[in-house]
């Protein structure tokens, strides 16, 4: 009995280190994928964002659809994703990403992973219509025994400009690394260039400590509650470099975010 009580733990440990090594060595990097000047220019100057965190499609391919159907007549160009799960046990085994990009017409599409799950990957994502020509991702400041959380960039040439796609998911567990978290982010989005930020920051109450001097936002004069319509956690900050022309919200038919969604005007 002592054996094998001794051999579970044991595996528990592998387990857990497993866990600690992948989120904290291989979660921070950067990629560059193709040349700028090999890129053909865009022919507007408008860009349609949308961020939503749709809840690892309920885990399963059964709200595919559902997702498709939520975002077909916004006709965004960018889209960034959170709770977006790779191969995993509990999702049917599918490279969820790719295959949401290849249903709903993206031929861009770049996956985040935040956490090892044992049999596949959770992270987060984006969907472009524009080519992709760098990624890279930072680790947020949180305790150990936390799923761990990142800041992405997605550098994209778009209208004869490079602009910066960032993405996070804050943590909801703990005020304390919330407030670290969006703290760091403030600290390493840069807003002096053709910059955009949007995520799930679980804010709720906090919103008014998430505030960034000088830079604007889509919930800055009406709180769009994308939680259960009672809270405003998502939002998508933007450069001055950008004028915010329409935004909104799109009811999910299945995750318990709603979609949140800007069209920028590149200014200059």
């Amino acid at each position: 009995m002592n054996k094998q009580f001794k051999l579970i733990i044991k595996i528990l440990l592998m387990i857990i280190s497993g866990r600690y090594y992948y989120s904290i060595l291989t979660n921070e990097y950067c990629y560059k994928f193709v040349d700028q000047k090999k890129i053909q220019n865009s022919k507007t100057n408008t860009l349609r964002i949308g961020t939503y965190n749709i809840k690892s499609l309920n885990y399963g391919k059964n709200d595919l659809k559902s997702f498709n159907k939520d975002i077909i007549d916004l006709k965004l160009d960018i889209i960034c994703l959170q709770e977006v799960d790779k191969n995993s046990l509990r999702s049917d085994n599918f490279d969820m990403l790719k295959i949401m990009a290849n249903s709903s017409g993206y031929c861009y599409y770049y996956f985040y992973p935040t956490m090892w799950i044992l049999s596949g990957y959770y992270g987060l994502g984006i969907l472009s219509k524009y080519s992709i020509i760098e990624v890279m991702a930072q680790r947020l400041p949180n305790s150990i025994i936390r799923e761990p959380r990142i800041l992405t960039r997605t550098k994209l040439y778009f209208n004869e400009q490079i602009i910066n796609i960032y993405n996070t998911h804050l943590t909801y567990a703990d005020n304390q690394y919330r407030i670290k978290q969006m703290d760091y982010v403030k600290k390493h989005v840069d807003f002096n260039s053709y910059s955009i930020l949007a995520g799930d920051f679980n804010s709720f109450k906090m919103n008014n400590k998430f505030k960034m001097e000088g830079v604007k936002c889509i919930n800055e004069n009406k709180k769009y509650k994308t939680f259960c319509e009672f809270a405003a956690p998502d939002n998508i900050f933007y450069a001055d470099f950008f004028e915010l022309k329409n935004c909104g919200l799109k009811k999910s038919s299945f995750s318990d975010h709603d979609l949140l969604y800007g069209e920028f005007f590149l200014k200059g």
